[in-house]
């Protein structure tokens, strides 16, 4: 991982996007020796998936996908749920 995500090195770092903020939490994990973005893709317009693959004990990887969408998105996406009946 880029030294640049390291929170231990720089202090505190704006969060840019979903996998840096996904790769700082994990980081601190005693469990989690390296974490590496393996590659990113829109795959809708406003949402971006980063997928990570982590590297923990015994040469176990963990590979994990996660999005990052902004604001706006994820706001038409909760009006777009139903409301419970009453």
């Amino acid at each position: 991982m880029p030294a640049a995500d390291d929170p231990g090195k720089l202090g505190t770092l704006p969060a840019d996007h979903a996998g840096s903020v996904l790769c700082r939490l994990l980081i601190s994990h005693p469990d989690v020796i390296d974490i590496e973005i393996l590659g990113q893709s829109e795959v809708i317009d406003g949402i971006t998936s980063y997928s990570l693959g982590v590297l923990l004990p015994g040469g176990r990887e963990l590979y994990i996908d996660v999005e990052d969408a902004a604001e706006p998105v994820r706001a038409q996406a909760s009006r777009r749920q139903p409301t419970p009946a009453p």
